[in-house]
């Protein structure tokens, strides 16, 4: 099992959509995210590779490959990581509905 480690946007990210999420639906619907992101950065921490790299190369990450994972029940959220040899990297929670062109437009 690999530690995760996050970047500073990404801690900003969780926090905003987090903050979203009790705006929408309440102290449930905020805690559910919050569960469902937790259990999702587990699964990352012991199955690091077993994702997607499919937008690998959209940001300039000189680490290593970018993956990503749908955090389940809240499947338009995508947690950005790299798998290093001795941890996760998350690099972005991102709503897939704001586009590859925005996440660049942010880095």
């Amino acid at each position: 099992m690999k530690p995760s480690r996050w970047y500073p946007r990404a801690l900003q990210d969780a926090d905003e959509a987090d903050q979203w999420f009790a705006g929408a639906g309440g102290t449930a619907l905020e805690l559910a995210f919050i569960d469902a992101l937790q259990a999702a950065v587990e699964l990352l921490e012991r199955h690091p590779e077993a994702d997607s790299t499919r937008h690998d190369g959209v940001l300039d990450l000189p680490e290593g490959s970018l993956r990503f994972l749908p955090i389940h029940r809240f499947d338009d959220y995508l947690i950005y990581y790299i798998a290093l040899a001795d941890h996760i990297r998350v690099v972005r929670i991102w709503n897939a509905r704001r586009g590859l062109d925005a996440l660049l437009d942010t880095q």
